[in-house]
This record gives structure tokens, C-alpha cells and sequence, in this order.
């Protein structure tokens, strides 16, 4: 929450304890890997991450560098700074606050990792480098909000360069690195889309938070903010001694947090609650390690203990059992509770799922730290390891059969782009009056054409501008299914309806594997209503496809605008989509939507659809869509709009759904 140019108090938010402890715990140890809040609107995630900043302690710089790197720490600093320091120049200090560098939710692949200017370095083999995004964030806080809808290439680069402090930019051979150290805070709201699994395992810890259910607490929300928005300079000075107490106990854990002793006993639970839990690979493990020694300098503790331990795994598990969007979070924490409990004490029974890893014992741990005493049973334990990452069958949704997951991952189409991202398949010559970013020229292609030139003309070799050349090329999209749902009388029965809710349901599970996005519009009584944005959540979108009203008039013209507004909506904020129109409909409309002919305003409507390009597949729901009239074939009302849509029409008199996810599956 910000009034003007001041930051609403860290100290001052009412509740979310645990989505603050997250946070200072990344405060006091940065190498925890970054924190993803996960939560509904309106639930302080921005408010908090963007407060943090001002309980870290201000940093010295060196003042000239772009880079902000350490004068101190020659590990630290780009290769400028590194050069200088080593010829013994001195290097001008500066000290200024920990930043909160905000990533904007359009960010190109160039705005956050900067640009090398490749005209510069082909005419004067100069490396002229723009810095970007995490140039700015090097030592520093690097808030993403909406995380889910960034580009998942972009959200790769991110957590690559938090994983690795250092930023590599690589352009046509010519390539630069600098350091780039940052704390990653990513916020999200799941109804919007859900973030990759193998995106969000790079994040170190994740909370979840939800609105608070007390009255009292949400009264309180209510005069702080009140406060805020009156005076937000008053609201600071009442918070003033809360904040510096709270920067004091960051100041102070992060001085101690290098000496937290780690138990041996504490490292065995950190080592059986991930077993235990069937957690793939180590990074659980590390983080759990990192989080609970920071969570124990902040008690000023001098030792981790169970407490800490319980706290930081609840954290960094609660993004990584959940295999899918219909595991249930609950069961695994009340696991992680029993094994707890136990005091890291292997069970007589498995708690485990038949996929997760085996449960074992404590000479099998023992084994496994101490070393060579019995080495069968260390290998029997990473062979346990191992299985626990075997690839997990996507549960189905209920009443849904297992047929309809593509045991493929990934996305699925690919599209031909000038927008500088995705995998080089070309190069082309440049348009009339074009300013190419340099960032995206093809520097071999440019040569070629330069050196071309130049044996033509019997002149030495140089570039000019008419010899650039530019990149073309071909990044991965998801696809966007958009059904528009009749949901009138005239489908018939209730049987239909459930049908086409079965195989929206069906495709749902496979849009979760593929990153696709599905939408649902469905029409009834006077109008369409749009039940379902286009997103990839499946709990939300479950959800929503349970709550269609059924019943009513036809206005199957509504559903026919509406599809194409939101078609077109979705183009615009991403041009490179490939939307996909399902129309389910017997094709009895008779409700107009700006005319009193239905009929033919529905092929019109047919027609500007396929006008725009829009891929379309039409089910054929009506009772005798084939029955002869005075000799002649009888040709429905829905097989004459899929005509004027130019899309593949399919007669479904009886719904099945697997037929209708066939059919949709071969054209996506």
C-alpha cells in the first residue's frame, strides 16, 4: 500500500503472521531462495513485500558502478569495478538504502536481462552493455507481482540468475555477465492461472494467505487504513519505534545467523520429513535448512530446534507436495505434524502414496550421513530417492476417466514472433523505414551480407545499416479454448449439460499439463454470461463449470458476441495466442441480440467471427439434425452457422464426452 511516495509501515499490518515471518526470514538469510505468496485479492502480498525493504540495513555501493557492487568484495564486483580494484585505483563509496526493485508485468526478455547494442560491437568491437532489470536489483529486493503471468522463460531467467548471482546475456556469440544478488519476492493470485510446478520449486519458501476471519482484526485493517489514507506521515511517526525495534531484530538475526548452530539430530528430521513426504530432489531439504536456522536467529537463538524446523517446512514444502491443483495441502501438513511428532522417528506403517519415496529407518539415515559402514543400504536409500521423482499420474477430476492426460509436458504450439523472444529459427531483411533493436540483429546473417556487398563493390569490408539483418523467431504459446455453452431448454435434457460439463472437465486436466488456458461462456434466458476468464486454474475453473445455471430462452447470438469480444481481448494482450472457439449448441436460437431476426443475425455474427481468424469447432447438439424435408436433406441451424464460421462441425445428438475431447485433441 503506498499513499503518494510513502510505504504503508511493515510493522502496521494487521495479521498474515506467517506471510511475515517468510519474508523476514529471507531478510536475514537471502540465500533461502526467494519467498512466493500465493493468495486472494486484497490480502496485503504487495503491501507487505514492498514494505520490506525498509527493515534492511542500508548498504555501501560503489558510486560510478550501474551494478551498485560491493567496494568490499571482490567475489561481489562486475568486471569494471574488478579491473579498477586490481590496478589499485580507488574506488568512490557511497552509501544508500536496500532498494525494492519492481519488475513491470510486461517486461521483455532485454528489459530484464539488458541488451548488448551489436551494431556497436560488429562496426567497433566495443561491448556496449544497457544493463536491465537485474542490473538494478544486485543487492537488492526484486518484487514480481502477478508472477503467474509473466512468460514462463521470463520467470526462468529470473529465478536463474537469484540461484546463481550472476547475469549472463548472451546475443549472436557475444556475451557479458555481471553479478546480480537479490532477494526474489513473487506474488500471485492462483484464480488467475497457476504457475509451472517446476517454476515454482525454484522458489525457496511459498506461503498461502486468505482474508482474516476475525471482525476485530478486519475493523482494525479498516482505522489503520483510514489513518494511512488521512495522514500518511502521522501513520509512519505512530509506527516509527515498532519499525526500528523490527530493523534492530533483522539487523542483529542477520549478524547471527552464520553462527546458528544445526543440530545433527535436527539435520536427520529435515532429512525424514522430506523422504517421508516424497519430495523430489534436494532443494526442499536446503531450504528447510537455510529457513530454519534464519527463523532461529531471529528468536536469538544460538541452536535450531524442532519449532524452527516445523515452521520453515511447512514453508518450503507447501509448494512441492502438491502435484497437481487437486492434491490437498491439509493431509500433507498433517503428516508432516505426525512425523514431527515422532521426533524424526521412522513409522511402522507408510503414510506415503504408492509413487513417494520409501520410509527409512534410522540406521538407514545413519548409513546414509555416516558413510561406508553399510553401503547396501545407502544405495538402497538413493535408489528410494530416485523413485520419489518417477513421473506422478495426474488425479482425476471426479467422474472424469484418466484417458483424456497426455502423458506429454510442455507447451504444445509455437508461433513465428518479432517480439525478441524464443528460439532463433532465421533471419529476415528489414522492413521499409525500420528501426530494429540491435538487440535482436543477426549478427552472422549481417556479415554475410556485408562481406557480399563488399566483394561486389571492390570495396573493404564494413557494415552499413542496409546490411543488418534481424532474427526471426519461433517461442512456444499456449493455447486458449474458449467453450461458449448453450445452456438453454432447448438442449433437451440435463444430460447434455452434464456432458459437455464432463468433457470441459476432462480438457481441463489436460489444459493443467500443457499450460493452456480455457474460458467458458455459456448462454440461457436473455443473455451470455462469461462463467469463466480465460485461465489455466483448474480449481477454479471446476468450480465454475459445477455452478452453470441451466434453463430458459436461446440467446445463442449473445454467446456468439461475447465469444468473439473476448477473442478478441485475448489477441490483443497477447498476439501470438492461438484461440480455439467451441460452440455447443442445437442451434435453436430465438433471442435476438441487436436485431429481431435471430437467424440471420446469427450467421453474420458466424461470418465476422471467421473473418477474424478464429479457429472453430461446432458440436451439433439438436435431436434430428439429419432428417429429410419434401425429399431434400435437412440441414440444421448449427450446421449453417459452423459453415459461415468456416469451422469443423461435428453431430453430437447424444453428448459422449470422450468423443468430444477426441476431437478437440487432434485439432489442438
Amino acid at each position: 500500500m503506498r499513499q503518494g511516495s510513502v510505504l504503508y509501515p511493515f510493522s502496521a499490518i494487521v495479521g498474515q503472521d506467517k506471510m511475515k515471518r517468510a519474508l523476514l526470514i529471507n531478510a536475514v538469510d537471502p540465500r533461502v531462495g526467494g519467498l512466493l505468496i500465493k493468495g486472494q485479492r486484497g490480502t496485503a502480498k504487495s503491501t507487505a513485500a514492498r514494505a520490506l525493504a525498509e527493515l534492511l540495513p542500508d548498504i555501501e555501493v560503489v558510486a560510478d558502478c550501474p551494478f551498485s557492487c560491493d567496494p568490499h568484495n571482490e567475489e561481489g564486483m562486475c568486471s569494471g569495478c574488478l579491473e579498477r580494484w586490481r590496478r589499485g585505483e580507488p574506488l568512490a563509496i557511497a552509501t544508500r538504502p536496500t532498494r525494492l526493485v519492481t519488475l513491470p508485468l510486461n517486461a521483455s526478455e532485454d528489459r530484464v536481462v539488458g541488451t548488448l547494442d551489436l551494431e556497436r560491437a560488429v562496426r567497433e568491437g566495443v561491448k556496449d552493455f544497457e544493463p536491465g532489470v537485474l542490473a538494478e536489483a544486485n543487492r537488492s529486493i526484486l518484487y514480481v507481482d502477478e508472477v503467474n503471468l509473466l512468460d514462463d522463460h521470463i520467470v526462468d531467467l529470473l529465478l536463474d540468475a537469484a540461484a546463481m548471482g550472476v547475469n549472463v546475456v548472451e546475443r549472436e556469440g557475444v556475451s557479458f555477465s555481471h553479478p546480480s544478488r537479490f532477494i526474489i519476492i513473487g506474488t500471485m493470485n492462483p484464480e488467475e492461472g497457476e504457475l509451472r510446478p517446476q517454476l515454482e520449486d525454484r522458489f525457496g519458501l511459498c506461503v498461502e494467505v486468505s482474508g482474516e476471519n476475525d471482525p476485530r482484526e478486519r475493523v482494525e485493517i479498516m482505522r489503520r487504513r483510514r489513518l494511512f489514507l488521512h495522514d500518511p506521515q502521522l501513520m509512519r511517526a505512530c509506527y516509527q519505534q515498532a519499525q526500528e525495534e523490527l530493523r534492530g531484530v533483522v539487523a542483529r538475526a542477520r549478524e547471527l545467523v552464520s553462527s546458528v548452530e544445526m543440530p545433527e539430530e535436527m539435520m536427520k528430521l529435515i532429512a525424514l520429513i522430506a523422504l517421508e513426504m516424497g519430495v523430489c530432489g534436494h532443494r526442499a531439504d536446503i531450504a528447510i535448512y537455510q529457513a530454519s536456522s534464519a527463523l532461529a536467529a531471529l528468536d536469538g537463538c544460538d541452536r535450531v530446534g524442532t519449532g524452527h524446523v516445523r515452521e520453515a517446512a511447512e514453508m518450503a514444502l507447501l509448494h512441492r507436495l502438491r502435484k497437481t491443483p487437486f492434491d490437498e495441502g491439509l493431509k500433507d501438513m498433517e503428516r508432516l505434524d505426525r512425523i514431527i511428532e515422532r521426533g524424526g522417528r521412522s513409522s511402522c506403517l507408510s503414510l506415503q502414496d504408492p509413487c513417494s519415496a520409501p520410509v527409512y529407518g534410522d540406521a538407514q539415515i545413519d548409513a546414509s550421513f555416516g558413510g561406508s559402514e553399510e553401503t547396501d543400504r545407502s544405495a538402497g536409500a538413493e535408489r528410494g530417492a530416485a523413485a520419489s521423482c518417477r513421473e506422478v499420474e495426474v488425479p482425476s477430476l471426479s467422474g472424469i476417466t484418466a484417458r483424456a492426460a497426455r502423458p506429454l509436458t510442455g507447451k504444445r504450439s509455437s508461433a513465428v514472433t518479432d517480439s525478441g523472444n524464443g528460439r532463433r529459427i532465421g533471419h529476415r531483411m528489414p522492413h521499409a523505414d525500420e528501426e530494429g533493436s540491435p538487440g535482436d540483429l543477426a549478427i552472422d546473417a549481417t556479415l554475410r551480407a556485408a562481406a557480399g556487398r563488399a566483394a561486389a563493390s571492390e570495396q573493404p569490408f564494413s557494415v552499413r545499416r542496409e546490411d543488418f539483418r534481424y532474427a526471426v523467431r519461433k517461442r512456444k504459446v499456449a493455447n486458449l479454448v474458449l467453450f461458449v455453452l448453450d445452456a438453454s431448454a432447448s438442449m433437451g435434457c440435463n444430460e447434455r449439460i452434464e456432458a459437455t460439463k464432463k468433457a470441459v472437465g476432462m480438457l481441463l486436466t489436460d489444459a493443467y499439463r500443457k499450460r493452456d488456458r480455457v474460458g467458458l461462456i455459456s448462454f440461457r434466458d436473455q443473455g451470455a454470461q462469461l462463467v469463466l476468464s480465460p485461465t489455466s486454474s483448474v480449481q477454479l475453473a471446476n468450480l465454475r463449470v459445477k455452478e452453470i445455471a441451466t434453463g430458459g430462452a436461446t440467446p445463442l447470438n449473445h454467446g456468439l458476441a461475447m465469444a468473439l469480444q473476448v477473442a478478441k481481448r485475448e489477441m490483443r494482450r497477447e498476439p501470438d495466442v492461438m484461440p480455439l472457439l467451441v460452440l455447443i449448441t442445437d442451434g435453436q436460437g430465438n433471442v435476438g441480440y441487436l436485431s429481431d431476426n435471430p437467424l440471420r443475425e446469427s450467421l453474420e455474427l458466424a461470418a465476422r467471427i471467421r473473418e477474424e481468424g478464429l479457429a472453430c469447432v461446432v458440436f451439433d447438439t439438436s435431436a434430428f439434425p439429419a432428417r429429410f424435408r419434401e425429399g431434400r436433406p435437412f440441414v440444421s441451424h448449427a450446421r449453417r452457422i459452423a459453415d459461415a464460421m468456416g469451422a469443423d462441425y461435428h453431430r453430437l445428438a447424444n453428448p459422449q464426452p470422450q468423443v468430444m475431447v477426441d476431437e478437440l485433441k487432434r485439432l489442438l
